[in-house]
């Protein structure tokens, strides 16, 4: 039986990080599953037998980046359509934040980061958790 709560994959070598996206996403009403690294968030893919919603990447990472996975990612048809949010420190041209947007749906600098900004970025992607609300008339 399928879950009824999104899952959203959260890559970062930062352990604290992911610590404390996968309590975020639990207090928006999603599930959380974090990898260390580009190859581990790859074996997580393959391996999951319900897709992730969402895809939260930081670029700079052991192993395989940032780039390289979300380059192989969108190379794969069946994780193509997966929403992808890049997440970054490192100050971003005008150049290299369109390269950015080729491989991610979104883009969001350490700086900016903020409850605020993660939701909406969030909902925005893949909607707000849970049922729908009933949009009948009341009774």
């Amino acid at each position: 039986m399928a879950s009824d709560v999104a899952k959203v994959l959260v890559v970062d070598d930062d352990q604290l990080l992911r610590e404390f996206y996968a309590r975020v996403f639990a207090n928006m009403g999603y599930e959380a599953v974090c990898a260390g690294d580009g190859d581990e968030a790859i074996m997580l893919l393959r391996e999951s037998r319900e897709p992730f919603a969402l895809i939260i990447m930081d670029l700079l990472m052991p192993v395989k980046t940032g780039w390289e996975t979300m380059a192989f990612i969108r190379g794969r048809q069946e994780w193509r359509n997966v929403p992808i949010v890049a997440i970054t420190g490192l100050a971003v041209s005008s150049e290299e934040m369109a390269r950015m947007r080729q491989y991610c749906d979104d883009i969001i600098l350490k700086g900016e980061f903020g409850m605020s900004r993660l939701s909406e970025t969030v909902e925005r992607l893949i909607g707000r958790p849970g049922p729908e609300p009933d949009a009948g008339p009341r009774g």
